[in-house]
């Protein structure tokens, strides 16, 4: 818990000295609230933040891989789980304001999925073994609500959690959305 209280007042105080910072590329709906997170203004630090479990705001739960789906569908990141637990932890590295992430259970990077159609395009999924384009993604930060918000590189599209999905399917993580709202708002904790 000290531990969790020394990260958040580091992060309140290193985004308190960073003045105004323009989104590229960013609507102008996200322009005044979340700002880029670099690795020259990063609340973590330079290089890996080495931590954390993300929880969508939209509906409180914690991001699992889903390591036991198979095919196509094999380590998809939904918001579902109440605990973390193994499937719940994640490692956030920057290089410049290059972001990946990587599920701590497989040691595999978090793609953006773009060759998949329909309803599973922009899915994001642990499964690759280098970072390549479909593996960085743009951090943002909104200091005042304490929320942060993905955005893949390879699209220029946030990840949204899909709650209007069932079964399993519900809360998958997709790179699809224009605009920050509520379901592009995550909370990082550690573990």
């Amino acid at each position: 818990m000290r531990r969790l209280m020394i990260r958040v007042t580091l992060m309140v105080a290193a985004l308190g000295l960073l003045g105004s910072v323009t989104t590229v590329g960013a609507s102008a709906a996200t322009t005044d609230r979340f700002i880029l997170v670099t690795e020259a203004n990063s609340p973590f630090g330079k290089g890996t933040v080495g931590c954390c479990t993300i929880t969508s705001d939209a509906n409180g739960k914690l991001v699992s891989a889903e390591l036991s789906y198979r095919g196509g569908d094999y380590g998809m990141l939904r918001a579902r789980a109440d605990v973390a637990d193994a499937w719940e932890k994640f490692e956030l590295s920057v290089s410049d304001s290059t972001w990946t992430i990587k599920s701590n259970a497989n040691q595999k990077f978090v793609s953006a999925e773009l060759n998949y159609g329909g309803g599973d395009y922009g899915m994001l999924r642990a499964r690759a073994d280098v970072a390549d384009a479909w593996e960085k993604f743009d951090l943002y930060y909104n200091e005042a609500q304490n929320l942060y918000a993905f955005k893949s590189q390879a699209n220029g599209k946030f990840v949204s959690a899909e709650l209007s999905y069932g079964g399993g399917d519900y809360g998958m993580l997709r790179a699809r959305a224009t605009e920050i709202q509520a379901w592009e708002t995550f909370r990082l904790g550690s573990f």
